[in-house]
């Protein structure tokens, strides 16, 4: 994890100087995109949708059922983006809502 957080601290950065340049009435990203918010949930559900595409198209694909190596490693990707989606759901669905209430609460809401 250690090896990305350069690059990540740098996107960020980069990203709220844009936003700051663009717009700078704009709630901010924790606002707008941490536990809690609907950006945060747009995550999850990227991510979702991204481990279902895995499962759908590589997974079950003659040359990866073929090669065991690519197999394995479309596999240990799929898993891999899952616990990404189930630590964000973990604080997001436990992190309070703007109303003050849980956010994973009555919604009906799906990651």
């Amino acid at each position: 994890m250690e090896m990305y957080e350069e690059d990540r601290l740098e996107a960020l950065e980069e990203r709220r100087r844009d936003e700051a340049k663009d717009r700078p009435d704009r709630p901010s990203l924790e606002e707008r995109f941490g536990p809690g918010s609907f950006g945060c949930h747009e995550a999850m559900h990227v991510t979702q949708l991204v481990v279902d595409l895995i499962e759908r198209q590589l997974v079950q694909h003659s040359a990866v059922l073929l090669n065991p190596v690519w197999y394995a490693q479309v596999r240990e990707a799929q898993a891999l983006l899952y616990r990404a989606y189930s630590a964000a759901a973990d604080e997001h669905l436990g992190a309070p809502s703007p109303e003050g209430g849980p956010s994973g609460g009555s919604s009906g809401m799906k990651g």
